[in-house]
């Protein structure tokens, strides 16, 4: 084709046609440019094509660890209602010795939490630096839950038990007992039964660990759910029509 072209050229200027051989040099760079720029758009639009495959490739990926992550979050919750009642019972201050079976000596110190965010498709997301407005909303998302539910409240909340340990290890004679056994009504000392069913330092610190999990922690547990599974259903979608 370039030696057509060229030979095309040739003939013009060999018979002295030099206007014809502008006229058809500035219609060949015509053809070139327009020749180059559809080239440009089958690449650009190749490249966005595999652009949007990788993209929902991802969101599958994204789907899948939010659904993990509802199920976590939704295990919190109904943890936390089953033992809510005894928190309770500690700050009406209506403590009787059957609550150690179910738990009122390890209320605070054993209830521990450690959310674990699955987040590989949210790290691919971000690797993908798109300005997608569902891909940037949940990047958002996922990074005010692990600021606010792990990085702090989390942390607050076990602190707190890491604390109340401490004071057992450092105060009270009874803290091997403690450490030795599952505490139950019927196989522990008395020393040990009466802190738990009427120190006031216990019952203290019982109603901070209530205030920092029931208010705040199991509030944005349940919210954080409720974000997860709208996301999910923007996911679906999106997906659905792919």
């Amino acid at each position: 084709m370039i030696k057509f072209f060229r030979k095309i050229r040739q003939n013009l200027l060999s018979e002295g046609k030099t206007g014809k051989y502008f006229k058809y040099a500035i219609g060949e760079i015509i053809l070139v440019v327009i020749g180059i720029l559809i080239a440009l758009q089958i690449n650009n639009w190749n490249e966005n094509r595999l652009q949007q495959k990788q993209l929902l490739s991802v969101y599958e990926r994204t789907l899948s660890d939010i659904n993990n992550d509802i199920q976590e979050f939704t295990a919190i919750v109904k943890h936390h209602d089953s033992i809510e009642y005894i928190f309770k019972r500690v700050i009406n201050d209506s403590i009787t010795p059957d609550l150690f079976d179910v738990g009122l000596s390890r209320l605070v110190t054993a209830n521990s939490v450690a959310t674990t965010l699955n987040t590989t498709g949210v790290n691919q997301l971000k690797a993908l630096n798109t300005n997608d407005s569902l891909s940037l909303k949940i990047i958002e998302i996922y990074d005010q839950m692990k600021l606010i539910i792990i990085d702090n409240l989390e942390i607050s909340i076990n602190n707190e038990s890491e604390n109340l340990q401490k004071i057992f290890m450092e105060k009270y004679d009874w803290y091997p007992e403690y450490m030795s056994k599952t505490i139950m009504q019927n196989n522990s000392s008395k020393e040990l039964q009466d802190y738990f069913l009427y120190s006031k330092e216990y019952r203290h610190h019982v109603v901070n660990n209530y205030n920092s999990r029931y208010p705040n922690y199991v509030t944005s547990v349940k919210l954080s759910i409720k974000i997860l599974n709208d996301i999910t259903e923007e996911l679906k979608i999106v997906l659905d029509k792919s």
